[in-house]
């Protein structure tokens, strides 16, 4: 038995389809059944059950499974030993964040990671909050940077690094540009460029919006921050609510205020009971800091009821 045969086993797992997890694996689909079936034999029992159009695991596979994952996970937190032993010389690194960091926040964090410890491989994934969750949870990365608290109760670990309110982002040619601030009754009028639902801002978003018994005019979903605020700078109708960061630099969008406030948490997502590699540890200091030297709080002050809104 070797260590694919634990990452095959567990990709169709949490698939749930040979052909999408073979796919995923960048393998054929009869390798992958062939991978498993040499598994199966080496234990003596059929794993996964393959008669229903959804893969499942057999109740032997639900056993396997939990020992699988553990296996996996002993050996990442192995390789973060060596990593630590080997002084930050060698190795890697993967973690997720959610899209409206990737761009703003990230980059001069990674820079001068990498202008220190060059022999360090970094894997980024841009994810939603909830699949980036998973894949933490799953220990396929290190941490994840995201907006929250974390969702998954017990397995996870949540650590706030900064708040920032949401701001009406639309292009100067728009009639509203003239406004110093917005309620959400005169967004609720606009039509809006949003993020698909998988997305917590959206989810935050659509909260505002029932608090105030409301429905925003969606106009447009899309799934990349980078498209909607290209298609807000190129219209004189449409609106979108997102950080006012993401605005600075960009002479085709500008930022309203909302008012009241609405204020979302933004943080760390780690794995309970694992401990972070000396690279991730570096790396997340250097997050702190960076929000520190952008103005960002890490520990804010409470924020009026009268005012704000702060949605976690």
């Amino acid at each position: 038995m070797e260590l694919r045969h634990l990452r095959y086993f567990l990709s169709i797992v949490r698939i749930g389809s040979f052909t999408r997890a073979a796919d995923e694996l960048c393998i054929t689909q009869p390798t992958l059944s062939h991978q498993i079936r040499q598994l199966e034999e080496q234990l003596g029992c059929e794993l996964l059950d393959r008669s229903a159009r959804r893969v499942r695991l057999t109740n032997a596979g639900e056993i396997f499974s939990e020992y699988a994952n553990r296996a996996i996970k002993e050996v990442e937190n192995g390789k973060s030993a060596i990593q630590e032993f080997q002084g930050l010389r060698l190795g890697t690194l993967s973690f997720g964040v959610i899209s409206s960091f990737i761009n703003s926040l990230l980059p001069p964090v990674l820079s001068k990671f990498q202008a220190e410890y060059p022999g360090i491989q970094i894997k980024v994934l841009e994810l939603p909050t909830g699949e980036l969750e998973r894949q933490v949870r799953e220990g396929e990365l290190s941490f994840g940077l995201a907006y929250g608290p974390a969702a998954s109760g017990e397995h996870m670990q949540w650590e706030e690094l900064f708040r920032e309110e949401l701001a009406f982002i639309i292009s100067p040619a728009n009639p509203l540009a003239k406004l110093t601030s917005i309620d959400f009754e005169l967004i609720a009028q606009t039509p809006l460029a949003l993020l698909t639902r998988e997305y917590i801002s959206r989810r935050i978003i659509d909260a505002v919006f029932l608090e105030k018994i409301s429905t925003p005019k969606l106009a447009i979903e899309m799934n990349s921050i980078d498209a909607i605020l290209k298609m807000v700078s190129s219209s004189t109708q449409l609106g979108a609510i997102q950080a006012p960061r993401l605005t600075h630099g960009n002479d085709q969008l500008i930022s309203i205020p909302i008012f009241p406030a609405v204020v979302r948490s933004a943080g760390i997502v780690t794995r309970q009971g694992i401990n972070l590699s000396p690279a991730a540890r570096i790396v997340i200091d250097m997050m702190r800091k960076n929000f520190l030297d952008n103005h960002f709080s890490l520990k804010p002050k409470p924020f009026s009821h009268t005012t704000t809104r702060v949605l976690r």
